[in-house]
């Protein structure tokens, strides 16, 4: 009988063509399997479940009703928070006790980064640990990177400085070795500056010289999101089902 089960990390990489096949946001399993980021992988041998340190969870494969209680269960006791990412199938399982809702993906596929000006007295940076420790915020590095010695050894991300302290930032949430998602936020006294655009056109410039694709993902309902997105010249190339815990 197949069994749910936890894979030990050793063997992490010989699910990289597992998660490399996922029509959506495969970079989050993809950075757990190539040993970029931190997360937990599952399976019974049919399915594997990817579980990525923010809390973000997809399914590969050919999930069964044990498969996905073993998923339910582990929503529900196993700790730490879980969004999962379902196509129409998988979501029609969590119905009662789950809120169901839609997420968008998006991919930066021009050759160039996007043109930004910087106004007067503000300076843009590159994350290091001390403005770092200065964000205040929920989108910043320890949203998905176990540590900022993590991060700055695996990830890149700049911020617009305002008299030393960090006003906007954008950094690598998740990184492969083919992709790189951008996280985004603005500090509260600074928004509706169009500093943001400033540090996701710089954030992308960096990752287009590395050789990889920036992508971006928002939830459904955010048009802010959304709309930078659309105006650093991101095409919206997919979306998928969102289920999680009801509060």
């Amino acid at each position: 009988m197949a069994v749910f089960r936890k894979i030990p990390q050793n063997s992490y990489r010989e699910f990289i063509q597992t998660a490399d096949k996922l029509t959506f946001g495969k970079i989050y399993p993809l950075s757990i399997a190539e040993g970029r980021q931190a997360g937990d992988i599952y399976t019974d041998g049919k399915a594997v479940l990817f579980h990525h340190l923010c809390g973000f969870g997809y399914v590969a494969g050919k999930a069964d009703d044990t498969f996905i209680n073993g998923v339910k269960d582990l929503m529900h006791n196993g700790g730490r928070r879980m969004v999962l990412f379902a196509d129409e199938g998988l979501a029609e399982h969590f119905g009662e006790g789950f809120a169901v809702d839609s997420r968008l993906f998006f991919e930066y596929r021009k050759p160039s980064p996007p043109k930004y000006s910087l106004p007067e007295g503000y300076s843009l940076k590159r994350l290091n640990s001390g403005l770092i420790s200065q964000m205040e915020g929920r989108i910043v590095p320890a949203f998905s990177w176990k540590s900022t010695e993590s991060f700055l050894a695996g990830g890149t991300g700049f911020c617009v400085a305002f008299e030393g302290r960090p006003a906007a930032w954008a950094f690598s949430a998740a990184v492969s070795s083919g992709e790189v998602d951008i996280g985004v936020e603005t500090a509260e006294a600074y928004r509706r500056k169009g500093l943001a655009y400033i540090v996701a056109a710089k954030t992308i410039d960096d990752i287009l010289d590395s050789g990889r694709t920036p992508v971006w993902a928002c939830h459904a309902g955010n048009a802010g999101s959304e709309g930078l997105a659309k105006k650093l010249g991101f095409e919206h190339i997919g979306e998928c089902k969102t289920c999680v815990i009801t509060p």
